[in-house]
């Protein structure tokens, strides 16, 4: 993505965040989808880029935690 717009650099490395809901008790992964984060950029191979990375993030969610995109 840097090398068809260095901006990209603002959302990569994708970022994570686990976390403990107190109410249910449950633990949570959460994550921004790289394409809703390059969307302002308004190119096109960075889109494209972004949305193949999109798979890859909800494919590892799925098979972390068991559950549906």
């Amino acid at each position: 993505m840097l090398k068809h717009d260095i901006a990209a650099g603002l959302n990569v490395p994708v970022r994570l965040m686990i976390y403990e809901k107190p109410a249910t008790r449950t633990t949570r992964l959460a994550y921004d989808l790289p394409s809703s984060l390059m969307s302002g950029l308004q190119n096109e191979k960075v889109a494209s880029v972004a949305k193949k990375l999109d798979a890859k993030l909800i494919a590892v969610a799925i098979q972390t935690t068991g559950a549906d995109a």
